[in-house]
């Protein structure tokens, strides 16, 4: 069974240059394997260092009407889905995809994956999110997530069953592990 894989990311690079590297480090390895992607946005900032340089791969586009839009000259994909709004095109998004990785992004990734996190708390859906960390962009998150449950706002197991806070080469063994 060849995987789908949703990536989240930033429309914009960001401040640091290692963000850049990391993602087109996993660019460069999912070109070798047997994975579709899953993306759901722009061909601009980390979105096209990722897009641009996978080859060999399916590239299935979600975006939303009024994004699409303004951005109709968009060329690194294979089938292009169009929702009417961005509830439908997570939804949508979640759906086509096996398993979710976020790198970082702005407060568009922010929110998709802490959607994911909730509907996996909710049993609404049952995905495996992996944030890639190798810049510690989610400290900040795995921290408040920490302060959550300190406080009993939260169940550290429930959250843990299908997030995975690590670095890319920490999501590429697991992958590959469980997936061979």
């Amino acid at each position: 069974m060849t995987l789908n894989i949703g990536v989240y990311l930033g429309s914009s690079t960001g401040s640091k240059p290692a963000d850049i590297n990391i993602v087109n480090e996993f660019s460069d390895w999912f070109s070798e394997q047997n994975y579709n992607l899953i993306f759901g946005g722009t061909e601009t900032g980390l979105m096209m260092h990722l897009v641009k340089r996978i080859k060999n791969s399916r590239i299935t586009s979600v975006f939303t009407k009024g994004l699409y839009i303004k951005s109709k000259n968009q060329k690194y994909f294979t089938e292009l889905i169009i929702t009417n709004d961005s509830d439908s095109r997570d939804l949508m998004f979640a759906k086509k995809s096996d398993i979710l990785v976020a790198f970082p992004g702005g407060i568009g990734t922010c929110t998709e994956v802490l959607n994911i996190i909730n509907k996996n708390l909710l049993n609404e859906m049952n995905k495996k999110i992996f944030l890639i960390n190798d810049t510690n962009f989610w400290n900040p998150l795995s921290n408040l997530l920490d302060h959550l449950v300190s406080n009993k706002f939260a169940n550290k197991s429930l959250i843990n069953k299908n997030l995975k806070i690590c670095n890319l080469k920490e999501f590429k063994n697991e992958l590959l592990k469980t997936n061979a």
